[in-house]
């Protein structure tokens, strides 16, 4: 690819001030996503036990399901002992790392999405470590098509990763003709 000018002071990038705040909007969305999770669960654990509720006849219900494993029942095969300490060990670690990347924050886009992942692997790590499972209720489907069961811990972390994609590919795209 070739740079729009010969002088690569030109072509680089304007650094991006910090915005304040960064680090409390993670926060904030981090304890906002475990708070709606929870209690989702909870309703869904009570409320679904014995029944399925239809949302959207043939595209989407409230299905109780209690995940054993990890995204898409990865790992539920495993002997419970092990499948415990490997799960539960990858998500703290994960919590760990996700919340290091939080402190350094400089954006509060950036903030908004961490927070919204480690609230989430936070929700899903309550009901690891609480329940010996993962709740899950989502249930979408069309036909005979179907999508794996979830949660709004997992919709919060897809939301946060696909943030945080969608600014890394607005800061590193290339500039227009």
């Amino acid at each position: 690819m070739m740079p729009f000018s010969s002088n690569p002071a030109e072509s680089a990038a304007e650094p991006v001030p910090a915005s304040p705040w960064a680090k409390e909007v993670g926060v904030g969305s981090a304890v906002v996503v475990v708070f709606a999770d929870q209690l989702s669960k909870g309703w869904a654990s009570s409320s679904l036990a014995n029944q399925e509720w239809t949302l959207l006849p043939g595209f989407a219900d409230f299905t109780l399901a209690h995940n054993l494993g990890a995204a898409f029942s990865l790992f539920a095969d495993l002997a419970p002992a092990w499948r415990s300490v490997i799960l539960i060990g990858v998500a703290a670690v994960a919590i760990v790392f996700i919340t290091v990347l939080l402190w350094q924050a400089q954006q509060r886009r950036e903030g908004l999405a961490l927070g919204l992942i480690l609230g989430g692997a936070a929700g899903n790590l309550l009901d690891r470590i609480r329940l010996g499972y993962v709740v899950d209720f989502i249930h979408l489907h069309w036909h005979d098509l179907s999508w794996p069961i979830f949660n709004l811990a997992d919709i919060a972390i897809n939301l946060g990763v696909a943030l945080l994609l969608w600014d890394s590919l607005r800061k590193t795209g290339t500039p227009s003709p």
